[in-house]
């Protein structure tokens, strides 16, 4: 049994933990809400270029690289987690989603954002054949934009036939799952899946392009992919930060419980010290009468 001493150090220890989780759920709270903040700046500008792509394929019968497909299964896995744990599940279930689909291909290229990522698929002794490193940390449109250059310029020498992007979808500040999104070739499904219309969004026109339509895809698809990817990471990151922030609410919560059942144990402790010490008073006083 813990005496006074030892009951008191664990109290203080304990208090300084909660007081260390308690304040990484705060921080977590600010960088989830900045997150957020980014991701619905961007989303007006982002549907925008998402549903004039829609429009440009419900109209267009050209073939173009982004959008034919080419008939092969090698595929590439563009997988996001975070940088560091204390997350819950955040990057098992993600990673888990990834692996599965990974493990029944025969041909797979894996690029990892996140070193949780990387870690993951060398652990399980796959290759990791591009490493996108501290991106999750403050991810901007800049990286966005790097990421699909360096893609792009595989896909179009032809190393794989299609790419998907692995990450963490958030449908609301609670709400989040894991998502498997295709990205090449960019196909109607995709833009406006389970036979959307666009909300109105699409342009019913007729296109005007100049210099000319293939050159006018290259650079819509580009923008919609960049903001593809954007996306894809803003949200991990604000998923990754919501899942901190519950799981430091909750060890501080665990830490509280634990403080008050030690002040019981030690008000316990001291009880039953001073009741000792006053039988001990009294048997000395006993003694002492008889003698």
């Amino acid at each position: 049994m813990l005496n006074i001493a030892d009951i008191k150090n664990r109290i203080k220890s304990i208090g300084d933990t909660a007081k260390i989780t308690k304040a990484m759920q705060l921080v977590s709270v600010a960088k989830m809400n900045k997150e957020l903040v980014k991701y619905e700046s961007n989303q007006a500008y982002f549907k925008k270029v998402k549903y004039t792509v829609a429009s440009i394929l419900k109209q267009s019968a050209l073939k173009h690289r982004y959008i034919n497909s080419r008939g092969g299964d090698r595929t590439a896995f563009i997988v996001i987690a975070s940088d560091k744990g204390m997350a819950g599940d955040f990057n098992s279930r993600v990673l888990n989603l990834a692996y599965s689909h990974i493990e029944k291909l025969k041909e797979t290229y894996i690029f990892t954002i996140g070193m949780m990522a990387r870690d993951f698929f060398l652990s399980k002794g796959l290759t990791i054949d591009i490493e996108f490193l501290h991106t999750t940390q403050n991810p901007t449109m800049s990286d966005a934009a790097k990421i699909t250059y360096d893609i792009l310029e595989l896909y179009d020498k032809d190393l794989f036939d299609k790419i998907y992007v692995v990450y963490t979808e958030k449908t609301s500040v609670v709400k989040q799952f894991p998502a498997i999104m295709q990205l090449l070739p960019v196909s109607l499904e995709t833009l406006l899946p389970k036979g959307a219309d666009g909300g109105g969004e699409l342009f019913r026109g007729v296109f005007r392009f100049e210099p000319d339509e293939r050159s006018a895809l290259d650079v819509i698809i580009t923008e919609y992919l960049t903001g593809v990817l954007y996306s894809t990471l803003i949200q991990s990151v604000a998923a990754e930060h919501f899942k901190r922030m519950t799981t430091m609410r909750q060890a501080t919560e665990n830490a509280r419980k634990m403080v008050e059942e030690l002040k019981i144990k030690y008000h316990r402790a001291r009880q039953e010290n001073i009741t000792t010490a006053i039988l001990e008073i009294n048997n000395g006083i006993k003694l002492n009468e008889t003698h």
